[in-house]
C-alpha cells in the first residue's frame, strides 16, 4: 500500500469519526432538549357539563394555564400547576342609563364564570416526537356571576358588579398527548387533552337566574346541584 493510499484512508477515517461525532452530539442535544426539567403551556378549552349540572347549563368555554416541573431530568414524575377560567353563560341587555335620561342606552353583560386552581402529580411517559401524559389535581373553584355596564358605542365598561359567588373544592384527572412541533432551546409541542373536574354539591347562577322587576329591583334564583365538568382541549406546550 503505497503513501498516497494510506493518507486516504486515514484521510476517510477520519470524515467517518468527525460524523459519528457530530451526530452522536446531535442525539445528546435531541435527548436534551425533549428532557426538559419545567414545561409550560396554554389552552383553548370546550367544557361539557356533566350529570346533574348538564340539566341546568350547556356548553362553556375559556381558557387554561399550567405548568409542569419535573422531579428528575429524565423521569417520568413531575407535579403540575394549572389555573383555568371558564364562561358557561353569558347574557346582554340594553337599558337606559336612568330613569330621567331614557335617550342615552347603555349594554349590560352578565357573565357566568368558573375561575380554578389545582395542583397534583403527572406522569409524562416516553421522550420522542408523541408523549402521552395523565395527572390529577386537588384545589378550588370560584363560581361568579359578574355583571357590567357600558356605553353602546364604548368598548369599555364603567361599572360592574358580582352578582353571587361560590367557592368548592374541585379535584381533577386527566389525560393527553404532548406531539412535537420543534426542536430548540425551547421545545414546542402541541397538546390535546381531556379532563374531569369534580365539584360535588355548589351554589350558582346560570342564564335567567337574575330576575328584574318593573320597579327595577333584581331577585336571584341560585341553583344548588353538582356541578361536575369533561373539558376538551388544544393548545401548545412549551419546554423552558
Amino acid at each position: 500500500m503505497n503513501k498516497a493510499t494510506v493518507v486516504r484512508h486515514f484521510a476517510i477515517l477520519f470524515v467517518l469519526v468527525g460524523l459519528v461525532s457530530a451526530e452522536a452530539d446531535a442525539q445528546s442535544r435531541r435527548n436534551r432538549e425533549e428532557t426538559k426539567r419545567s414545561l409550560f403551556g396554554i389552552s383553548a378549552v370546550l367544557a361539557r357539563p356533566v350529570g346533574e349540572f348538564q340539566n341546568f347549563v350547556d356548553w362553556g368555554g375559556g381558557i387554561d394555564l399550567y405548568g409542569v416541573v419535573n422531579l428528575s431530568r429524565r423521569g417520568p414524575l413531575g407535579i403540575r400547576f394549572d389555573g383555568s377560567l371558564l364562561i358557561y353563560g353569558h347574557e346582554s341587555l340594553k337599558r337606559p342609563l336612568s330613569n330621567t335620561i331614557q335617550r342615552v342606552t347603555i349594554d349590560v353583560d352578565t357573565d357566568n364564570l368558573i375561575a380554578s386552581l389545582g395542583v397534583g402529580p403527572q406522569l409524562t411517559l416516553g421522550h420522542g416526537a408523541l408523549r402521552p401524559y395523565v395527572y390529577g389535581t386537588a384545589g378550588f373553584s370560584y363560581f361568579a356571576t359578574v355583571s357590567s355596564a357600558s356605553g353602546t358605542a364604548d368598548a369599555g365598561s364603567f361599572a360592574s358588579s358580582t352578582n353571587f359567588d361560590d367557592v368548592t373544592a374541585a379535584l381533577t384527572a386527566g389525560g393527553g398527548f404532548l406531539v412535537r412541533l420543534s426542536r430548540g432551546r425551547h421545545p414546542i409541542s402541541l397538546d390535546l387533552s381531556v379532563q374531569s373536574v369534580f365539584h360535588g354539591e355548589t351554589d350558582y347562577l346560570r342564564e335567567g337566574s337574575i330576575l328584574e322587576s318593573a320597579d327595577g329591583s333584581i331577585t336571584l334564583v341560585p341553583i344548588r346541584s353538582e356541578a361536575n365538568l369533561v373539558t376538551f382541549r388544544l393548545g401548545v406546550a412549551i419546554g423552558v
